[in-house]
């Protein structure tokens, strides 16, 4: 049961990652709020997910009581975020995979005739890609950092105070409220505006690995708490 719990989360994460991934590869002039409508459907998923990981990650704790456990699932799911995140520094997986997903979504829920994709030629690898871009990194890494701890480190947590859940359930949607505040206010513009200009690489991919290390740095508390 832990695995399933670590690999939705996993997912999850991946979900939130690539839809900016998508909006930079995926374009077509002629059905642009069409394909966003198409990416949203694709985000909610994401949601999907996480429904699938409360559930396991409560059971464990509530009713299995294991704290060894909780902590496995735990550092487990985010070191497959890892593993999950890797790949979408490739343009050959990325483009694909996106592609493919809007064409899947797009013969369910979209037009009758195949959207007209334009092609996004590869990047070359900037050497200085953080150098004007602190603040976006620094932004995406706290917010990721916010979103994550608030989400699975609640379970472990829990054990420690085990009268405080209620307390300790409103304390982590107050932190992940901060984390949606710096993504609406600061990221996701930064991020769209810079596609809209026709650009945008250097953000995804600042965007990326951010996130990678957010759940690096959450493997490496885990172990330290162990």
């Amino acid at each position: 049961m832990f695995i399933i719990a670590a690999i939705a989360y996993a997912f999850s994460i991946f979900i939130d990652v690539s839809v900016y991934h998508f909006k930079y590869y995926i374009q077509d002039n002629k059905n642009t709020r069409h394909l966003l409508s198409l990416i949203n459907i694709f985000q909610y998923c994401s949601r999907g997910f996480i429904l699938i990981f409360a559930p396991i990650m409560a059971f464990v704790t509530e009713s299995v009581k294991d704290k060894n456990e909780v902590w496995l699932i735990t550092i487990v799911a985010h070191f497959l975020v890892i593993l999950f995140l890797l790949p979408l520094y490739s343009y050959r997986f990325t483009s694909s995979f996106s592609i493919v997903v809007i064409e899947i979504l797009n013969r369910f829920f979209g037009k009758s005739k195949p959207v007209q994709l334009e092609k996004i030629r590869k990047h070359s690898r900037e050497v200085n890609l953080f150098s004007k871009n602190w603040v976006l990194f620094a932004s995406n890494y706290i917010a990721g950092f916010l979103f994550s701890i608030s989400i699975t480190f609640l379970y472990y947590v829990s054990f420690s105070f085990p009268q405080k859940a209620l307390i300790l359930s409103s304390m982590t949607q107050l932190i992940n409220m901060f984390g949606s505040i710096i993504l609406i206010l600061f990221i996701d513009p930064r991020i769209m505006g810079a596609i809209d200009d026709g650009a945008g690489y250097k953000e995804i991919k600042i965007l990326t690995t951010s996130r990678i290390l957010v759940h690096i740095t959450l493997v490496l508390i885990l172990i330290f708490i162990r």
